[in-house]
């Protein structure tokens, strides 16, 4: 019996636990990374009150009646943002003042330009009244003096990375990427600078999974591909598992006579795990070599993704420290017809579509497990469960959201 997808994420993530590693790096280098850290404020954020406005920095009470009749007001100068000004205003007075800088002392308000006539460079026509506190930003109305702004976990996106711009902080501790060797095995296989023969094929899944290790946050390294043999994958297995904390392989995992990499992982270690109830994917290895984790992909490329979606993945996340690794799941409706039944639960490649404002799933046509170019423009894998269709255009069905980069109008 196929081992359900769940069970087998379960079941591999018991035998993955956090490497615990930081390291240090500038704010320039660190996006996507998981802060390992807190992050305080030292100071207050804003560190100061200014306008959110460009205006006339005010005393709330000395323009109350503006709205009924319009209030003058002495100018007693401009205030920049970073030029404060030392003045405190007295009643019937007023600074111009532009967006960002300082409130100066005894003003309460700013009055937007848009709100006020200049009548010379002296004085002001107020047209409308402001309440106390109208387009300020206070000070530590962000961030608190001594409280902690980011707690370790934090993934680093570019408006956290802001943040910790804000907070003084130009080098921070993050977790380290987990190092996630690449082994690919087949006779078959050549690099892309290398001449074709007669039955051999560019090795693509080492380059695919290069960068979804990467994408994922590991440091991907990659390794020689491995002939058809049991000594030369057996040699390269156990050099990869005491480099790397986890070893990803592709091809030699089903059932063929030369497929042996189920058999060597059993020979250095122990296996965990064999074949999943999944299409494209079914035939997924799990175990460990010397102690390090192990996962040997199919070799088809798209299976190769979809099962690296789904347990290498989370895997490397958790080995960050990272528990939020699930992808959102939002049930859609279908925009087109999606006729195939199979006996194994499948993800389907997707692309995520706009049709009258509501999104939509749009299978790709060609669902072949070879396909390479079916992960074109893909947004999201739909989830048919097994022995369930065919599903008709409207029907609403499971998905992973994989991306939001791509989404599509009907139209195109």
């Amino acid at each position: 019996m196929l081992m359900p997808v769940e069970d087998a994420q379960r079941q591999i993530l018991s035998h993955v636990k956090a490497h615990g590693r930081v390291e240090q790096r500038p704010l320039t280098e660190a996006q996507d990374c998981l802060l390992a850290q807190t992050a305080e404020a030292a100071d207050d954020i804003p560190p100061f009150s200014n306008t959110s406005m460009d205006g006339y920095a005010v005393r709330a009470q000395d323009v109350r009646g503006a709205g009924q009749e319009p209030v003058v007001l002495d100018v007693l100068g401009t205030v920049r943002a970073g030029h404060p000004s030392e003045e405190t205003l007295k009643a019937g007075e007023c600074f111009k003042i532009m967006t960002g800088a300082p409130v100066p002392a005894g003003a309460d308000a700013v009055v937007p330009v848009e709100w006020t006539e200049a009548l010379d460079s002296a004085h002001v026509r107020i047209l409308r009244a402001v309440e106390p506190g109208a387009h300020l930003r206070f000070q530590g109305e962000d961030m608190r003096k001594g409280r902690a702004v980011l707690q370790a976990g934090t993934l680093l996106t570019p408006p956290m990375l802001g943040v910790l711009a804000t907070l003084g902080l130009s080098r921070v501790k993050v977790a380290a990427p987990p190092r996630v060797a690449i082994l690919s095995t087949g006779d078959e296989l050549r690099d892309p600078d290398m001449p074709l023969e007669p039955g051999t094929i560019r090795n693509s899944n080492s380059y695919a999974l290069f960068g979804a290790i990467r994408a994922a946050g590991g440091q991907p390294v990659l390794y020689p591909t491995a002939p058809d043999e049991p000594e030369a994958i057996r040699a390269l297995f156990t050099k990869a598992a005491g480099e790397c904390d986890l070893v990803v392989s592709s091809g030699g995992v089903s059932v063929g006579d030369y497929d042996f990499v189920k058999p060597v992982i059993e020979s250095l270690g122990k296996l965990s795990l064999w074949r999943v109830n999944l299409k494209p994917g079914k035939p997924l290895a799990f175990g460990q070599v010397l102690g390090v984790p192990i996962l040997g992909l199919p070799g088809n490329p798209v299976s190769a993704l979809v099962t690296f979606e789904l347990f290498v993945r989370p895997a490397i996340r958790t080995m960050l420290g990272d528990s939020r690794w699930q992808r959102p799941k939002l049930r859609l409706a279908l925009a087109s017809d999606f006729t195939e039944v199979t006996d194994r639960r499948q993800y389907v490649r997707c692309r995520l579509i706009l049709d009258q404002g509501h999104l939509k799933l749009w299978p790709h046509t060609n669902q072949g497990s070879a396909v390479q170019t079916s992960w074109q423009d893909v947004d999201a894998l739909m989830i048919i469960p097994e022995n369930t269709g065919p599903y008709r255009a409207g029907d609403e069905v499971d998905a992973l959201v994989l991306s939001t980069t791509h989404i599509h109008s009907q139209s195109s």
